[in-house]
């Protein structure tokens, strides 16, 4: 799991409890699905349906703010079981070639934290980019066709041994997240994907 560059003291969460994020959903069948998998699969692999099809089945109960990405790291670190890497990629260098209509939907309500993400409609409180607040960068974001849109990248797909379930971003495309979840989607695409399982 990838560590989150920031200072927690400049994060103020509410929902930080282990608990909240146990809440979003649950899926039996996706621990099933990701019991025996490599450390590195392919995006195409026939695996990676099953784990998308398992997490839109899920009946989710999305959290209303993010949680922090710098304390869910913290906290959950010392529990990781085992990392699979969904891979754009194919076949062994120098013969690596990149996979057509790799990127994979995932559900947003799944979805509790993002990079210095305080509110899902505020974005970064007290960060700015070009000029721009974050809620109007979210705005901008939300009148775009979300189909034009590029995707996300480095999510983690987040699975206990009970079988809760919540993903993370880690990487790039805060922004265009919660301007998914102030429109309401149902997905968004993203690439670079690893599944963590919790002990």
């Amino acid at each position: 799991m990838r560590e989150c560059k920031g200072d927690s003291h400049d994060l103020a969460y509410e929902n930080t409890d282990k608990l909240a994020l146990c809440d979003v959903g649950k899926s039996p069948e996706l621990v099933q699905c990701i019991e025996d998998l490599p450390e590195d699969m392919p995006a195409n692999d026939s695996r990676v349906d099953l784990i998308v099809k398992s997490l839109f089945e899920i009946d989710t109960h999305p959290i209303e703010k993010p949680v922090s990405l710098y304390d869910l790291n913290e906290l959950i670190k010392g529990n990781i079981a085992g990392e699979t890497k969904i891979s754009i990629y194919e076949g062994e260098w120098p013969d690596m070639r990149a996979i057509p209509e790799s990127d994979i939907p995932l559900p947003v309500e799944l979805f509790v934290a993002a990079p210095m993400i305080k509110d899902w409609r505020e974005g970064r409180v007290s960060e700015s980019k070009g000029g721009k607040s974050s809620r109007d960068i979210i705005r901008q974001y939300a009148e775009m066709d979300p189909k034009t849109s590029p995707p996300i990248r480095k999510v983690d797909i987040v699975v206990d041994s009970d079988g809760g379930v919540f993903l993370a971003l880690q990487g790039d495309g805060a922004h265009r997240l919660c301007a998914a979840k102030m429109r309401g989607d149902r997905e968004i695409l993203c690439r670079e994907i690893s599944v963590v399982r919790l002990n």
